[in-house]
């Protein structure tokens, strides 16, 4: 399964391209069960980015529906998706699991059960540990 990494960005916002992805993988029936259990869980990024930016599961879905021009334009055009509140995301986003953050204290929790196959040494962010368990399931699926 190809979806763009966590830092990756559309409307200069870090992780919207990954969640349209997973929501229009999710609509053709395409996202792997283990996504599609956590896609919007609340205790993930999903949900994070959902709040931050006052959107529900629901609005995200119909907005995977659009063409990425159109998802630029709503969503730049929201009050709450403002460069500034972008920028604040950004920062937020990326620093995820470390101690001060959001999800700092279940970082933990999900490298001893949801990430116990990667070797997670070194690795302080949950965007880190996504894209290894990217990497492993890239790798994966090619076969190496």
């Amino acid at each position: 399964m190809k979806i763009p990494a966590p830092q990756d960005r559309l409307a200069d916002c870090v992780w919207l391209p990954r969640l349209l992805a997973k929501a229009r993988m999710l609509q053709r029936g395409d996202l792997p069960a283990a996504y599609a259990e956590r896609f919007c869980h609340p205790t993930g990024v999903d949900s994070l980015f959902l709040q931050y930016f006052h959107l529900r599961r629901e609005d995200i879905l119909a907005a995977a529906l659009q063409p990425d021009d159109a998802v630029v334009e709503w969503f730049c055009t929201r009050p709450e998706s403002s460069a500034a509140h972008i920028a604040k995301w950004n920062h937020l986003a990326l620093n995820l699991g470390r101690p001060g953050y959001p999800m700092a204290e279940r970082f933990s929790i999900a490298l001893a059960t949801v990430y116990q196959h990667l070797d997670t040494t070194g690795m302080t962010t949950v965007f880190e540990v996504l894209e290894a368990d990217d990497a492993l399931s890239s790798q994966s699926d090619t076969g190496n």
